[in-house]
């Protein structure tokens, strides 16, 4: 079993975010695995660029149903010591030092802990060009709001454990495992608004085609079920509460070049 730092993320064709994305998570963890649910876009080959070393694992799964996805992570989990976490694409988590992060995290004593959800949206109109692909994507996106600060239900948080498994509820915002604590220099920025053009719209929209319509009746991953009206009043909203994070003393480390 091996120990250390592990990350696991699942993606489909997610090549416009992922250079950003194992750019900045290949020195953060020890190892990595990426579980591909059939990519036809050069996913597969930024990762073997990018990240030398970590696994590719086609999926079981044909599309993103929910409870099968879950099941699929958490078994992978289980063949992992040390600490883990689980991402999408769209998810950056940010420690100030790693080393130190984790002596904290043994220090403390508890097993599960949160790291601080923050949604990233780009107020309209305010950034004009694409970012650069070759720059980290905090360089250039600093707009967005702690979750817990203006919603009572908080769910872009994300867990770090060295249980066996997650034990998760559907969508991994919650487990069964005893009540996690936020760590306080812990973050996981969710770029679910930003950088919001044409490429994220379409990515947004396209999401719906590979998860089962039965999940949709049981109530699960309801918010992907949208037309493109729609999507464009939740960017709105969320963009409402927007605020240049560079200013935040709490988490403005984050955003320094």
């Amino acid at each position: 079993m091996t120990s250390g730092f592990t990350v696991i993320c699942h993606y489909y064709n997610e090549e416009y975010l992922l250079a950003w994305w194992l750019k900045h998570h290949y020195s953060l963890f020890d190892h990595g695995v990426m579980i591909d649910y059939g990519s036809s876009d050069s996913s597969n080959d930024l990762i073997r660029q990018l990240a030398p070393g970590w696994e590719i694992r086609k999926s079981r799964n044909p599309n993103f149903d929910i409870e099968s996805c879950e099941q699929e992570v958490m078994e992978i989990e289980r063949e992992f010591g040390g600490w883990k976490t689980v991402l999408n694409t769209t998810e950056f988590l940010f420690v100030k030092n790693k080393n130190y992060f984790l002596n904290d995290l043994n220090n403390r004593g508890k097993s599960i802990y949160r790291a601080n959800g923050i949604v990233m949206a780009d107020p309209p109109g305010f950034y004009k060009p694409d970012p650069d692909p070759l720059k980290p994507l905090t360089f250039q996106r600093f707009h967005g709001y702690i979750e817990k600060e203006k919603h009572s239900s908080v769910s872009r948080d994300r867990f770090i454990h060295k249980y066996p498994g997650g034990n998760y509820r559907l969508g991994r915002h919650d487990s069964n495992h005893p009540k996690a604590i936020n760590h306080p220099e812990a973050y996981v920025l969710w770029f679910g608004f930003s950088p919001w053009n044409e490429k994220m719209i379409q990515r947004k929209l396209f999401i719906q085609t590979r998860i089962p319509r039965r999940n949709k009746r049981r109530g699960w991953g309801v918010q992907h079920f949208v037309n493109e009206t729609q999507l464009d009043k939740m960017y709105r909203d969320n963009a409402a509460f927007a605020e240049d994070l560079r200013l935040r003393n709490d988490c403005k480390w984050i955003f320094s070049k």
